[in-house]
């Protein structure tokens, strides 16, 4: 009788006895089996928007007990402040890039004109954060005189109407002008700080300016994030609009096929090159963003209609880059060789853009111009500083986020002197910046260690 088989000999593995990284690694891959990854990021989502809404809610609260915004007679007017405030930056930005500095939005290559945007928009909203705390201080200053004043004022029956207004002048506007002169003065004074020694003095101005320092990076990190996110902007958009390549309106553009944009033959010289959907997205398309070039809506121009409709046309189809533009781009010899041609997009014109786009390219042309592209752009582009942007409200809600609840504080505020309401309010504002940054912080390391926690398969 045959005994039965001895049973295998047990194998046992090196790693997986002593824990070496073999072990290791398959202990991770089984995790990583068992948790579901698309679990793992959804609860991450799930976090991040719970403590949203947390700071929501706790938002609406503040704003049910009237903590969070100020009174509307501060709170209307450090928006309008802040937004001015950009504005007169952006205008100014964009006289020297026109002036000056002959940029326009097809100056090549891309990243000056951006980087030029990204610092007009981070001044833009240093100068309206500046703006909305010097608001603030003169609104205080009003609601501190305010009682007095107006007994006073009320207690003189004089018919002198110029000297009531001198009165007003001096009790009212010029403690208001001061106090926002002060305000300002002290949010920027340690930034001119010169420090060379090591005494114990000049460490604490030294520390002094780089607080200040921070508080307007912070400011202008805020600023770029808003105007870019919340309000959608494009920062070329604050450089003058190239006739020969996409204006600072740009917003939506039509592609066109290859097949046709490479075919000389097939690109008519009029604008009914586009099909009659084409014409009417293009319409679409310029009545709500405008002109690409120039921003103009065309509201109170003569409208002709569209041919075979009875629907109204007032913007042209332009192609960008230009017919001329993209012939002498594609016959270039590296293009040749690589059989590469340039890709084409129909924005919508007014008509005035249109005509005087042609004039610069004909006389381009006719001069044997050997950049094309550059044509419309330097001194010959468009200046559009006058006109008033989405972007520039930047300004003004930066004020706002910035100067919410300072000088509430009535343990400082109450009983101090003019000097020291200023630094109440500037330390107040920066505390408050710093808020945000933390809190903001706080938020990108919880996403962070969620995300590493299902990288890591736990």
């Amino acid at each position: 009788m045959n005994s039965p088989l001895p049973p295998p000999p047990l194998s046992f593995d090196h790693d997986d006895i002593i824990g070496g990284s073999t072990g290791r690694r398959r202990r991770r891959n089984k995790n990583r089996n068992t948790n579901n990854p698309l679990h793992s990021i959804q609860s991450t989502i799930d976090n991040i928007c719970t403590q949203l809404s947390n700071k929501l809610s706790q938002c609406n609260t503040q704003l049910r007990n009237n903590q969070l915004l100020p009174p509307p007679h501060i709170l209307l007017p450090s928006v309008i402040s802040g937004t001015l405030a950009f504005y007169a930056t952006s205008f100014s930005s964009q006289y020297i890039q026109y002036k000056l500095l002959k940029l326009s939005t097809g100056t090549r290559p891309m990243i000056i004109p951006i980087s030029v945007g990204v610092a007009t928009v981070a001044m833009g909203s240093w100068m309206g954060h500046l703006a909305g705390l010097g608001t603030v201080a003169a609104a205080k200053c009003t609601d501190r005189t305010s009682s007095s004043s107006r007994m006073q004022w009320n207690r003189r029956a004089t018919p002198d109407f110029l000297e009531q207004c001198n009165s007003l002048l001096e009790e009212k506007i010029l403690p208001m002008k001061d106090a926002a002169c002060r305000t300002v003065h002290e949010m920027t004074r340690p930034m001119t700080i010169a420090t060379n020694t090591n005494n114990n003095n000049n460490r604490r101005m030294q520390q002094e300016r780089k607080e200040a320092w921070f508080h307007a990076a912070r400011i202008c990190i805020i600023g770029i994030l808003t105007y870019k996110t919340l309000f959608r902007s494009n920062f070329m958009s604050l450089s003058p609009s190239s006739y020969t390549a996409r204006g600072s309106f740009a917003r939506k553009g039509i592609p066109i096929p290859k097949s046709s944009s490479r075919s000389s033959s097939m690109i008519p010289s009029s604008f009914n090159y586009a099909t009659k959907s084409q014409r009417e997205k293009l319409h679409q398309i310029g009545s709500r963003f405008g002109c690409h070039t120039c921003g103009s809506r065309l509201l109170f121009r003569s409208r002709r209609l569209l041919p075979n409709t009875t629907k109204k046309m007032i913007f042209h189809g332009d192609h960008i880059p230009p017919v001329s533009v993209a012939k002498q781009i594609n016959n270039r010899w590296y293009n040749r060789k690589l059989g590469r041609t340039v890709a084409q997009r129909f924005y919508p014109q007014c008509t005035d853009c249109s005509n005087k786009q042609g004039g610069l390219l004909s006389r381009a042309v006719n001069a044997g111009h050997r950049n094309l592209h550059a044509a419309g752009g330097g001194s010959e582009s468009h200046f559009h500083g006058w006109r008033m942007r989405v972007g520039h409200l930047t300004g003004g809600l930066v004020a706002v986020v910035s100067t919410v609840g300072v000088g509430n504080d009535d343990a400082r505020w109450l009983g101090s002197s003019e000097e020291e309401e200023a630094e109440v309010l500037v330390h107040s504002s920066r505390d408050r910046i710093r808020s945000i940054q933390y809190w903001l912080e706080d938020l990108l390391y919880d996403a962070k260690r969620t995300m590493s926690n299902v990288w890591n398969g736990r």
